[in-house]
């Protein structure tokens, strides 16, 4: 899955705005090896958070680079719940999660969660 950012005004990239770049796609490379527990207060583990790289695809391409595009970090720490038993059902968390922190970034954009194809 990745992450379709929609801005009508263009994406800052390399610190020139591109008004005609105004889709990009998101895609969390996850790192399974580096993972911290999140504990509740019975310190049971509610939930893990895992190292992950936001790769960016600018206009749908396949290439995709970590880059930083308008205050996208390409280095974040997403979380997904302890429980979760389906591969799909946990990386649409961490998904969600990564929209979640873009939207702080930018409560303008549109983004939505989208198949690409195959990985």
């Amino acid at each position: 899955m990745s992450l379709k950012i929609t801005n009508t005004n263009g994406f800052i990239i390399g610190g020139a705005l591109n008004p005609s770049i105004t889709q990009i796609y998101i895609r969390s490379n996850v790192d399974m090896n580096k993972q911290e527990f999140i504990y509740d207060q019975e310190n049971e583990i509610e939930a893990v958070s895992i190292k992950t790289t936001a790769r960016v695809t600018i206009s749908g391409g396949m290439k995709e680079n970590a880059i930083n595009v308008q205050g996208i970090n390409p280095a974040y720490w997403l979380n997904y719940s302890s429980t979760v038993s389906d591969m799909n059902i946990l990386y649409l968390e961490i998904d969600e999660d990564l929209k979640a922190k873009l939207l702080e970034v930018n409560p303008e954009w549109v983004i939505e969660i989208v198949h690409l194809g195959v990985y």
